[in-house]
């Protein structure tokens, strides 16, 4: 029963929000409270006669509902058993929605006893207080895991040397950037050094490294681009947007 009743209480709130703020009449209020449901969906059909708009709005009520869904399920797991599984687990949803300070906080716990080093918690870590603005604290953790193996060429590394440039370490950040810059690898890491430089005004270095990266990808079989597709078209609109006038 609670499983069902949350989306169409999602669903009903939004219809309401809605009429209040298109002056929808009265007699809508009514049917949207009195009938849950069907109310929501002859509201809708009605206001939203555009199957595109239709099918967003319904996406965006999916998400939210099952984000808050898992949320639900996930405290109610680390409720029933604190362990470090659970916690992680949770953490992971936190910041998947933004929530990164919760996300610090449940990482932060994780890191006690034989799980003090843990390698991948650490990681978490370091990108959740990166996105929490907490960067000292990102800081702190990339120093400490600079010179471990996995940590050379991960995509955390890459959160680190944007934490030290926004603490105004820009010298050292650079240097991060450039020992990851390594051909017909890295590609993540090397489009986010691209949006470095570009912050850096340093143009014509970035321009290089763009060109550099496009024509790797053009050497590459039509198979392997296909599964770079995301990072080449990221790397496509830098280019486009900075140097195609």
């Amino acid at each position: 029963m609670y499983g069902l009743y949350t989306p169409i209480f999602l669903l009903q709130m939004f219809c309401v929000y809605h009429a209040y703020r298109n002056n929808a009449e009265q007699r809508w209020y009514w049917l949207i409270l009195l009938f849950p449901l069907i109310g929501c969906i002859v509201y809708l059909v009605h206001s939203f006669n555009n199957r595109d708009t239709i099918s967003a709005i319904t996406e965006n009520v999916k998400g939210v509902v099952i984000s808050n869904y898992r949320i639900d399920q996930l405290e109610k797991a680390l409720r029933f058993s604190d362990n470090v599984t659970n916690k992680v687990n949770l953490a992971d949803a936190y910041a998947e929605l933004g929530r990164y300070k919760e996300a610090v906080d449940l990482y932060s716990e994780c890191l006690t006893g034989f799980m003090s080093e843990d390698p991948g918690i650490q990681m978490k870590l370091l990108y959740a207080h990166f996105m929490n603005g907490s960067y000292a604290e990102a800081i702190a953790i990339g120093d400490r895991l600079e010179g471990e193996r996995y940590f050379k060429d991960s995509e955390e590394r890459v959160v680190y040397a944007w934490a030290l440039y926004r603490a105004g370490k820009t010298e050292v950040s650079e240097g991060v950037f450039q020992s990851m810059n390594k051909s017909f690898t890295n590609y993540f890491h090397r489009l986010e050094y691209c949006k470095f430089l570009l912050d850096l005004k340093k143009q014509t270095a970035a321009q290089e490294n763009l060109r550099k990266l496009l024509d790797e990808f053009e050497q590459m079989q039509s198979s392997e681009r296909n599964l770079k597709r995301g990072i080449l078209r990221q790397v496509r609109d830098l280019y486009a947007e900075n140097f195609k006038k």
